[in-house]
């Protein structure tokens, strides 16, 4: 009887641990996919990638950039902080997409037509 009052006890404890912890969403295997190709040309600076995984224009600073004007702000999107934190960022699920979080900024990729794309930056608060 001990034995079984043990067990129950020690199955109760786990039961309500799993319950305490979120349960999160699962990334695709599309997105999983993007966010290898992305981060990897983000840290080589393949700033002609990055630009064709962008939906552009691409808002920043309050300004709408085009390809050309994305690509020469680059290096101020992608500093070497941001950099940093992608290579260790662990991706959150939202909506359709997925979020990047790197101190005060977060990064949001989303499905556009479909397909995977680095959609916006916003403030984490």
């Amino acid at each position: 009887m001990k034995q079984l009052s043990l067990a129950l006890s020690i199955l109760l404890a786990f039961g309500c641990a799993a319950a305490a912890w979120p349960q999160t969403e699962q990334i695709d295997e599309a997105g999983l996919q993007f966010w290898t190709r992305f981060k990897a040309a983000v840290s080589k600076s393949d700033k002609e990638a990055v630009a064709s995984m962008t939906r552009l224009p691409f808002l920043f600073d309050s300004r709408e950039l085009a390809k050309p004007d994305f690509i020469q702000k680059f290096n101020a999107i992608f500093d070497a902080r941001v950099k940093r934190c992608f290579s260790k960022a662990k991706l959150v699920k939202e909506g359709d997409g997925f979020e990047v979080f790197c101190g005060k900024q977060v990064f949001l990729f989303e499905k556009v037509s479909g397909v995977y794309k680095f959609t916006e930056i916003g403030v984490n608060d």
